[in-house]
């Protein structure tokens, strides 16, 4: 009897593990200028609040040196909806951005009309301008991890099986 623990206990604790894994924390992104006078690329790491919705808690990619904490520039509150449209409220995120010797605070927000940049140089000279932003999710496929959950099951059973 005790030989049966170890293996149901083992695909037990990896079901387990690997469904937490489906609320997937980061995302990639990507911002391109509408007259593609700039672009960029990154990933942000965020952290689930409820109601689909997710606070921004980190940001990297080129050129991006930091987040701008929630409220702290152009209203922003870090917020983001993954699975709404659009996927950035009116407040949108905020970063630090550094383009050879000019640093840049960024405000990327939704608007009725689309996405949008604000953007701020150390000059406090700003400009908005309008933006595609595009997002990615790196959350698995809920019938992948169906597939490889059943099939750690599987093996669970052919070990229990073989124990005999």
């Amino acid at each position: 009897m005790r030989s049966f623990r170890l293996p149901i206990t083992i695909a037990l604790f990896s079901v387990l593990a690997i469904t937490g894994s489906a609320y997937a924390d980061t995302f990639d992104f990507s911002v391109t200028g509408s007259s593609g006078t700039f672009s960029g690329s990154g990933t942000l790491t965020a952290t689930s609040i409820g109601s689909g919705e997710y606070l921004i808690t980190a940001i990297t990619g080129t050129g991006v040196t930091g987040l701008i904490a929630p409220g702290s520039f152009n209203g922003n509150n870090n917020l983001l909806f993954p699975s709404a449209l659009p996927q950035l409220d009116s407040n949108g995120f905020s970063f630090i951005d550094v383009n050879g010797p000019d640093k840049f605070d960024v405000n990327i927000f939704s608007s009725d009309s689309g996405y949008f940049a604000y953007l701020q140089d150390e000059d406090h000279f700003t400009e908005t301008v309008p933006v595609t932003f595009d997002l990615a999710s790196k959350v698995p496929e809920s019938s992948t991890l169906f597939l490889l959950s059943t099939g750690l099951l599987g093996l669970t059973a052919v070990v229990r099986r073989n124990s005999f």
